[in-house]
């Protein structure tokens, strides 16, 4: 989650469509459901209308709890769990707590370490503490974790090493170049977000991450808020496809099959099987 912590999720509308057939499944490798609130089955419907398979990330236990009701029902929801950083001071007594949620997760996320947006320093500890305590948890039952990096891109690249852990997925990436170049040697996936098409930054990630290494992701619907003023919903991963696709020059359909078989190869996912409706 890169919104400013301060933002307000505005009510949003949206009017669904005819579905869309077709064989390939869009990627959303970040998203956080429970920030839709009345609008979610809104949101639902357009995973399942477009096949947009949705790594639904979360702040804390509450949201993953969420989460993890949502895709009983939708099964184009994958619950992730994680402390992300902002929420490092609530739950640093608690840690040990969270284990069983961790060895159950698919995937543990969102966690990480944020210096950019959280301004006081008093905080730090409480986050190298949290994430740390991820990591190491990473390490001990194999997970993918997701990882949110603002401000403190060097610091994650070197926890990351130091524990040894599976190449995470880095959550809309926006820091130096010299540590994107360690976190792509590294085995990192990036993922790609709705500034793209918006922000020249996001145009020279494309450019740079290699085509193996890309994921698409929405962050939920307030971060295009921030981004344009307007309300995000999970169908803006096609318009991302397509700017990815435009820079990277390749058919979108292409581009579309390419950031599914990322996906799948990062995290073992079994819904290549499924059938189509």
């Amino acid at each position: 989650m890169d919104v400013r912590p301060s933002t307000v999720i505005l009510q949003c509308f949206f009017i669904l469509e005819q579905p869309d057939i077709g064989g390939t499944m869009y990627i959303d490798a970040h998203t956080h459901l429970e920030q839709f609130e009345d609008n979610l089955h809104v949101a639902l419907e357009i995973i399942k209308k477009e096949e947009i398979l949705t790594l639904a990330c979360s702040m804390d236990a509450e949201s993953y709890e969420f989460s993890k009701a949502v895709s009983k029902d939708w099964d184009l929801v994958i619950p992730a769990f994680g402390i992300h950083p902002w929420k490092a001071s609530a739950n640093l007594n608690v840690l040990e707590d969270h284990d069983p949620l961790i060895r159950e997760a698919a995937c543990i996320g969102e966690i990480g370490l944020d210096f950019y947006w959280d301004k006081n320093k008093e905080n730090y500890p409480a986050q190298y503490k949290v994430f740390e305590y991820m990591l190491d948890r990473c390490k001990k039952y194999g997970k993918v974790s997701n990882i949110h990096t603002k401000g403190a891109e060097k610091e994650v690249l070197s926890s990351i090493k130091s524990f040894d852990i599976k190449p995470p997925i880095i959550h809309w990436y926006s820091g130096p170049r010299d540590i994107l170049t360690k976190l792509i040697d590294f085995g990192c996936l990036f993922t790609i977000s709705v500034d793209s098409g918006i922000s020249p930054a996001a145009g020279e990630l494309i450019e740079y991450v290699p085509l193996k290494q890309i994921l698409t992701e929405t962050d939920g619907p307030g971060s295009l808020l921030w981004v344009n003023g307007k309300c995000g919903y999970p169908n803006e991963v096609k318009n991302i496809v397509k700017e990815i696709a435009e820079i990277k020059k390749i058919d979108v359909a292409e581009m579309t099959e390419i950031i599914e078989g990322n996906f799948y190869e990062k995290l073992n996912v079994g819904f290549k099987e499924r059938e189509d409706v």
